[in-house]
């Protein structure tokens, strides 16, 4: 979880898309990969179901922190963001822990889904007493599914190419998928997103894994070097481009 943080922090101070993917590759290189499966998930767009009521979260730091509420309100409209409020309230941690962003997610945060409010109330007492400010910005924008950091899918793609030494366009097509709400990450799953190209991988895919969508860009060259660029053009496939909702129609394994 530390480590997870201090990417977090590390992403959100920068706006150069260089240092962002530079940032990522260090962490994904040096973190374990079950808490690399999670990282990926969350910062290519993957969110949780709703862990806790906003409404409870908000009246248990309120009280955990001592403050009237009244000055809580006047607290969150000056800081505009709950995650952050609730982090800069809450008193200092008492207590120290090693865990892994894996571990937080899957032994103390997904588990908090579904408690009554009287068992809620203990069980994130206990959790945010262990986490240091920097770490509980990122844990409670986990909760409150408010993480956002600045970080395009495509520049997820782009990290993970470059840790696997693998054609982007590939990591692309096996992100698709990969942040549906049905399927947990693993570290199964993302040592495959990073694994070397085989030649059975197409006939492996699931049936209903689509490709990645391609969109159009303009051809800003002049017309006379297009075959240097992208080749003849008796080579290429062309379709018109339809506005409306994008469907595939996939058919694998014979």
């Amino acid at each position: 979880m530390k480590a997870f943080a201090a990417l977090y922090h590390a992403l959100d101070a920068t706006t150069a898309s260089l240092a962002k993917q530079a940032a990522l590759q260090r962490y994904l290189q040096g973190a374990a990969p079950a808490d690399a499966a999670w990282a990926v998930y969350f910062l290519a767009g993957g969110k949780p179901r709703q862990l806790v009521p906003s409404k409870l979260l908000r009246q248990l730091a309120q009280e955990a922190a001592g403050l009237p509420p009244w000055l809580f309100d006047e607290s969150y409209e000056a800081v505009g963001d709950l995650a952050e409020t609730i982090a800069l309230l809450l008193p200092a941690p008492d207590q120290a822990h090693d865990l892994g962003l894996c571990e937080w997610i899957e032994q103390h945060l997904l588990p908090l889904r579904g408690l009554p409010p009287e068992q809620l109330a203990i069980n994130l007492h206990a959790q945010w007493r262990r986490l240091a400010t920097d770490e509980r910005l990122v844990y409670f924008k986990l909760i409150t599914g408010g993480f956002r950091v600045g970080v395009s899918r495509l520049l997820v793609t782009q990290a993970l190419a470059a840790v696997g030494a693998l054609d982007p366009k590939r990591v692309a097509q096996r992100l698709m998928g990969y942040t549906h709400t049905a399927a947990q990450p693993t570290a199964a799953r993302y040592t495959a997103l990073i694994a070397p190209e085989s030649t059975g991988e197409q006939a492996a895919q699931t049936s209903g894994q689509p490709y990645p969508f391609f969109l159009a860009h303009p051809f800003n060259l002049p017309l006379t070097e297009f075959d240097q660029a992208l080749g003849a053009p008796a080579q290429w496939l062309v379709e018109w481009k339809w506005d409306g909702i994008r469907a595939q129609l996939v058919k694998r394994g014979g």
